[in-house]
């Protein structure tokens, strides 16, 4: 209506041209939703088709194949538009007096109202509509409730204003610091009643109380196993525990099978897919919906990152990745938070092929930092990207010879043979760890960005020989901890998640940092995970709920409503105060050294 009011002040042949115009801006909202779901299994943000687009082009060979797929579905989109153009654009458009806009900007106003009454009418799910409104939820539960056009004007509004939903947040209220002996827990010592009566800005005040109430996690027999150690961490393109075989992949399965066997590991997927993977894996905290957290992190203070952590010991820092080093802004974020960084195109010589090889990034690398005493290396793989097909992916090409001979669909071999160039750049890196004699003084760890939705549903079952239920099935993966100095295998059940890998690593190499001011915690404290997913769904040890259908399903025994709802409103919690913390740059206000 409100559109229809703006057409019919101009009327005439201005008018008609500008209903075109906005049936053309709508289909296109619609069409970049679809065709990025069904690539990416995500919705994209205002912010991702405004500052990516070019990186999203480099993608097209899989954005026609997806138009192609659903052309169908694209042609509906387009009804509107043609219908108006050959049946309504005949129709005389008049402009409209005061008298009758004024009735239909009152009228578009009452319906509106309407809508936001309709919003307090409770729903199935544990997510209230009217906070869902509001707040800045993730993308896919706007979608699913309100819609395309309401989620675009949502995001829209995020990004126009700094909206005050003060109004309907829960007061947390400020208990008294419990006091601990440094050597038991996992705490620093933070003032916290202190920033609290000095905090002028209300958001940091409410962030700081918050957190004071947050219980700090205990050491354990694990805390420091790895103290000293050099570390070389890992974000492994769209890995998983699939991608491991004894025979196709026999050093990734030797670091899994000799390291910590995690049985219940799962790795969510975010807005931003690959960054935002990164996100979660280096930081520790839930990437911001609508903008690409990782770039919106340069500049921030980030104290509890790795490199940070090793730069603070007087330890050198490398980051490298194999495809251009630019991508996803990686030339400001790596290179703010390691000390060295190199990509293709800025440093690192490696063939540029699609993807390209993450053995060659490790052979052209390993001389780099293996020659110092300590080092702190990490690694943004690619080999393991989609497609998974012999024409579309090199290193699926390249080690298409291994799988040739295996009963399964060309696709599933094509994501195996792709995962196949990480195993050998494992091999390579586990050789000059020895040939620079540092096999007993470094641990590795491996973690996916996000699971490889560039398989279909009946692709991953045949990989993984198990029925994908739900996502929580979809996201179960696999992290590899693993030192070769470890004399035998730990194996984890715990049910854990990307967002506990800073807090247990850091608690393994015995680091100082605060596990209140981190979303996951340590995997071997005495705190139970909690899986938490982008759309506000949750597990752990006791339940696993389901937020698009708000419905539970109990792992141990039933709990208690009551409990139900503390979980939910804790999952609810740490994502926006993740947010939060991107949003204002929490540390800094910490003053941490």
């Amino acid at each position: 209506m409100l559109l229809l009011f703006i057409v019919h002040l101009f009327g005439g042949k201005a008018g008609k041209v500008l209903s075109a115009v906005f049936l053309v801006f709508m289909i296109i909202v619609f069409l970049i939703q679809m065709i990025y779901y069904d690539k990416f299994k995500v919705f994209t943000s205002i912010f991702s088709v405004f500052h990516g687009t070019e990186q999203v082009l480099g993608f097209g060979s899989e954005i026609i194949d997806s138009i192609l797929k659903n052309i169908g579905l694209i042609f509906l989109c387009f009804i509107p538009l043609i219908m108006y153009l050959l049946v309504l654009v005949k129709f005389d458009l008049r402009k409209i007096h005061f008298k009758e806009g004024c009735i239909r900007v009152i009228t578009a106003c009452l319906f509106y109202l309407a809508g936001i009454l309709c919003l307090m009418i409770p729903h199935s799910g544990m997510e209230p509509t009217l906070e869902l409104y509001l707040n800045n939820r993730p993308s896919i539960m706007v979608m699913k409730r309100f819609g395309v056009m309401t989620s675009f004007r949502l995001q829209l509004r995020e990004m126009v204003i700094e909206f005050d939903n003060s109004a309907i947040k829960k007061t947390v209220k400020l208990f008294n610091n419990t006091k601990f002996d440094e050597t038991e827990v996992n705490q620093m010592d933070i003032d916290f009643s202190s920033l609290i009566a000095s905090e002028s800005d209300p958001m940091i005040k409410d962030m700081h109380q918050y957190f004071a109430n947050q219980p700090a996690t205990l050491k354990n027999e694990y805390t420091g196993m790895f103290k000293d150690y050099n570390l070389i961490m890992i974000t492994a393109e769209a890995f998983s525990d699939y991608a491991i075989d004894e025979q196709l992949t026999p050093t990734l399965y030797k670091m899994k099978t000799e390291g910590f066997d995690f049985k219940n590991f799962y790795n969510p997927l975010w807005e931003v897919s690959t960054s935002d993977g990164e996100y979660v894996n280096v930081t520790g905290l839930y990437p911001k919906p609508g903008v690409w957290s990782f770039s919106q992190s340069y500049g921030h203070e980030l104290p509890f990152v790795l490199a940070r952590q090793y730069q603070k010991l007087g330890v050198e820092t490398f980051a490298y990745h194999n495809h251009y080093y630019n991508y996803y802004d990686r030339d400001l974020t790596h290179a703010y938070l390691w000390e060295n960084y190199k990509g293709l195109g800025n440093g690192l010589d490696v063939k540029a092929t699609w993807p390209e090889s993450d053995l060659e990034m490790i052979q052209k690398t390993s001389d780099e930092y293996m020659q110092l005493d300590r080092f702190h290396t990490y690694f943004m793989s690619v080999s393991g990207h989609l497609n998974y097909t012999w024409t579309g992916n090199t290193m699926s090409s390249k080690n298409h010879e291994a799988v040739a001979d295996l009963s399964m669909s060309e696709l599933s071999k094509g994501y195996l043979a792709a995962q196949i160039e990480l195993d050998k750049a494992m091999e390579q890196l586990l050789k000059d760890l020895e040939r620079y004699d540092h096999l007993d003084d470094t641990l590795i760890v491996i973690a996916a960005d996000h699971y490889p939705y560039g398989l279909e549903k009946e692709n991953i079952e045949e990989l993984s020989g198990r029925k994908i239920e739900d996502d929580f099935d979809l996201y179960k993966s696999t992290l590899i901890i693993y030192a070769p100095s470890m004399e035998e295998s730990i194996e984890v059940d715990t049910i854990c998640s990307s967002i506990d890998i800073l807090p247990t690593v850091s608690n393994l190499l015995g680091f100082e940092y605060d596990s209140r001011l981190l979303m996951g915690v340590d995997i071997f404290g005495d705190q139970m995970p909690l899986v938490v997913l982008a759309d506000g769904s949750f597990m752990n040890g006791e339940v696993k709920y389901d937020a698009q259908n708000g419905k539970a399903v109990f792992l141990d025994k039933r709990i208690s409503e009551t409990r139900l709802k503390s979980l939910y409103e804790k999952a609810a919690k740490k994502l926006e105060m993740s947010a939060w913390i991107l949003e204002k740059d929490y540390y800094r206000s910490l003053y941490l050294k």
